[in-house]
């Protein structure tokens, strides 16, 4: 009997050895995956930023209107940030009244804007006053246009006079129905 019997009896089998660089090779990686698992969710998920960002949103008013070579032309306006919906109306039209699309003695009344995305717009009758040198068409898409381009989610545009849709302001264009936005009506 030799050493070698003592360390194996008989009937057993071999006893092998540890291959401990295959389990480092195996263990590593798990042990780091999980030091930086649980370092995320420890520090990083639950760090607010130091400063508070304040999202700063800009009120503009688009103006669209025919220009001299009768093509329809757009004016981005910046107004005051707390105007409420009215005030963004009223605006529209004294621009539109500067630009002599809108009779002088016109005046919005009053603007609603329903859930399915149309603009009503209560205007007093002076509306139906003509304007020098400006056709029907020209008046009715200023308005459309640069109500539809200023408000969001809006389709359509219903203008009215002292609460009642008109059949048309001059003859020309057709308005007892809520009217879309239309960018070609002045393009040749």
């Amino acid at each position: 009997m030799g050493i070698k019997d003592i360390r194996r009896p008989r009937g057993y089998a071999p006893v092998k050895r540890i291959n401990y660089k295959r389990l480092v090779i195996i263990c590593l990686p798990l042990v780091v995956a999980t030091f930086l698992f649980v370092y995320y969710f420890r520090y990083v998920a639950d760090t607010q930023p130091k400063r508070q960002i304040l999202r700063v949103e800009k009120n503009t008013v688009s103006l669209i209107y025919p220009d001299d070579n009768g093509r329809l032309s757009e004016n981005i306006v910046e107004i005051d940030g707390t105007a409420t919906q009215k005030d963004k109306g009223n605006f529209i039209i004294n621009e539109l009244k500067t630009k002599g699309l809108v009779p002088g003695s016109a005046s919005l009344q009053e603007m609603t804007i329903d859930a399915d995305g149309i603009i009503y717009l209560n205007f007093t009758k002076d509306l139906l006053q003509s304007v020098a040198g400006n056709d029907d068409i020209g008046i009715v898409y200023a308005i459309v246009n640069s109500f539809l381009a200023s408000f969001r989610y809006t389709k359509k545009v219903l203008i009215l006079i002292d609460w009642k849709p008109v059949y048309t302001l001059r003859g020309t264009v057709y308005t007892y129905l809520p009217i879309e936005f239309n960018k070609q009506v002045m393009e040749d």
